[in-house]
């Protein structure tokens, strides 16, 4: 008899211990997955990419999630729509292209065609008791914010949007996210369960041994005290970096930077975190030699040395310096399948001759690339029989809050 999902994850819950690792069904189970689909995935606001991908009337890229497919699309030059890609005739995909420019969205298989806002318009041959109005594209709630698309695939209202992200809005501004432009896109799909995935970005205990990069671009106290932030690292490590952050935190308000951090607890809706710090001494941007690659970047007149690391969930992060951003996207495909793709976005006014693209990815990428084979060596080790959860070290700290935040979602709780 197959376990019921609830039943699933409360016994799953049960055999975890505060501390230590999941067990092996949280990293592996299809059901598992179904159940992390259906109940937290899906209920979240999940930024599908940046409003600059689709300038014109009609331009659409797919966001794929799970089995799912979602056309985001431009209606018209104030609202941005996405629909689920399944035609409501007998379910066929209507686009198969990853992006491309449609008048209308016409089904492939039989010619049921349907406007940007979704309505079915034509449908030939159909009985009369047929109402087309009644069989429209079914669509995900959509926000636009500071040029971020913003999609929910809950059936039921969403979590109130502007309550969840709104003191955003200033540190956005601040960083021109909304009229910035896209400099380079890279994808680097990795053969490992999401979670895992959320675990690595979430503890920088893994940055010295494998991120010789990234360690070199940022100051050895920043990475072990909140290298994966305001609450990954131990408390002394903490304590003794705060005072330097403080000094620099005064030096950028006075430039204009808006100051502040948000380090959600685990019974929060989405788990947000901002965190506000200074570059390594000597560094102007998170390069190789420290100089810039691109002009400055949003409302700054001049630069103030520090770097932001924001998060809307756990699935949508932005790191940003005086001179580029970075969109994080982790996107869950299947049990043992996720998609991580970062797009580097410069100020909209920067020339392609002012942007130095390898100089600016040349951090990330490695680090990025660094992910991916360590992620995916830890989702095999997991599959074998003797895996056994394992204890965290102090400075996982937000990888603990993740955990606890996740088993919130289920109503759940860990066994002490």
């Amino acid at each position: 008899m197959t376990e019921h999902p609830a039943e699933l994850m409360r016994r799953l819950a049960a055999n975890t211990r505060v501390g230590y690792s999941f067990d092996q069904e949280f990293y592996t189970a299809d059901a598992v997955f179904k159940a992390d689909m259906d109940q937290v995935i899906s209920r979240k606001w999940l930024v599908a990419g940046h409003v600059s991908r689709i300038p014109n009337r009609g331009d659409y890229f797919l966001y794929k999630i799970g089995s799912e497919q979602i056309i985001v699309i431009r209606e018209n030059d104030t609202s941005i729509r996405a629909f689920f890609n399944v035609c409501r005739h007998r379910g066929s995909t209507l686009c198969s292209e990853e992006s491309g420019n449609k008048k209308l969205l016409v089904c492939p298989y039989h010619a049921w065609s349907y406007g940007l806002d979704g309505r079915l318009i034509a449908a030939r041959l159909m009985a009369d008791d047929f109402d087309k109005a009644d069989n429209g594209l079914f669509a995900c709630h959509v926000r636009l914010f500071h040029g971020l698309i913003f999609i929910n695939m809950s059936e039921d209202a969403p979590d109130d949007f502007d309550a969840t992200f709104g003191d955003m809005g200033p540190i956005l501004d601040y960083h021109g996210i909304a009229d910035a432009r896209i400099a380079h896109a890279g994808s680097y799909p990795t053969t490992a369960n999401w979670k895992l995935v959320i675990e690595n970005f979430f503890e920088c205990y893994h940055c010295v041994p494998s991120h010789p990069e990234f360690c070199s671009i940022h100051g050895a106290e920043s990475i072990v005290a909140v290298g994966a932030g305001p609450s990954s690292g131990p408390a002394d490590a903490i304590a003794s970096f705060t005072p330097m952050l403080k000094a620099w935190e005064e030096r950028a308000a006075a430039l204009g930077r808006p100051i502040g951090n948000m380090d959600d607890a685990p019974d929060s809706s989405h788990l947000r975190l901002l965190m506000q710090r200074m570059n390594k001494e000597g560094w102007a941007s998170e390069t190789q030699d420290g100089t810039a690659p691109a002009p400055l970047m949003g409302k700054r007149t001049q630069a103030d040395g520090g770097r932001m690391h924001l998060s809307f969930s756990p699935f949508t992060q932005i790191v940003a310096d005086d001179h580029f951003a970075i969109l994080f996207q982790f996107t869950p495909r299947s049990a043992l399948a996720s998609d991580v793709e970062m797009i580097w976005l410069v100020d909209g006014r920067a020339s392609e001759d002012e942007v130095d693209i390898d100089k600016m990815i040349w951090g990330y990428h490695a680090t990025t690339t660094q992910d991916k084979v360590i992620t995916e060596n830890n989702q095999a080790g997991i599959m074998s029989s003797r895996y056994r959860p394992g204890r965290y070290s102090e400075q996982e700290g937000s990888v603990l809050k993740f955990q606890k935040w996740y088993l919130n979602q289920f109503g759940l709780d860990r066994a002490e």
